[in-house]
């Protein structure tokens, strides 16, 4: 079969729009599937037998410490300025809310570059490591939130660093029944 010269750059055009919209919707749906992917994780794993080697105590930090409040799994990392920004807004969000606790769970970062960081800062936070259980997960970016209520229970997972989309949600934590 030939193609005619005077059709050949409308074919071309055609074959281009048909490519983006292909690699379009295949972008969004494998975003879709790993986010689908963390959420079935996460709904996997017992949460009352987390354990996290701690950066900011001498010993072991155990999710089952914080059954009476709701807490926020938070993964950041000290070269994602997202994570940084995040980092900030909880520690404001934290600070209007003395009842909920955040564990900054540090993911793919160099011990000393951590250290440094968490003594720069004034955070209440409670560091510790987390890329083990950040890829067990397959978290699908960074930074990202898994917010747990009362008695140890998953409440809803955050991926981003959209802040008034987590504030609301950390707001409908704490005014959950679950509380």
């Amino acid at each position: 079969m030939r193609l005619d010269p005077k059709y050949f750059n409308v074919f071309i055009g055609i074959i281009a729009i048909i490519s983006v919209l292909a690699i379009f919707y295949s972008t969004i749906r494998y975003s879709q599937n790993q986010v689908l992917n963390f959420e079935e994780n996460i709904a996997d794993v017992r949460l009352d037998t987390l354990v996290f080697k701690s950066y900011s105590a001498p010993d072991s930090l155990r999710l089952t410490d914080f059954v009476n409040g709701p807490v926020i799994i938070h993964f950041w990392s000290t070269w994602s300025s997202k994570s940084k920004d995040v980092n900030e807004f909880l520690n404001r969000f934290k600070t209007e809310n003395q009842n909920i606790t955040v564990i900054a769970a540090v993911v793919r970062d160099d011990e000393d570059m951590v250290r440094n960081y968490i003594n720069n800062q004034s955070f209440s936070f409670h560091f510790v490591e987390g890329t083990e259980f950040y890829q067990k997960l397959l978290v699908p970016g960074m930074p990202a939130q898994i917010l747990i209520g009362r008695g140890n229970e998953l409440f809803d997972t955050h991926i981003g660093d959209d802040t008034r989309m987590l504030e609301a949600q950390l707001t409908e934590l704490l005014n959950s029944k679950e509380r």
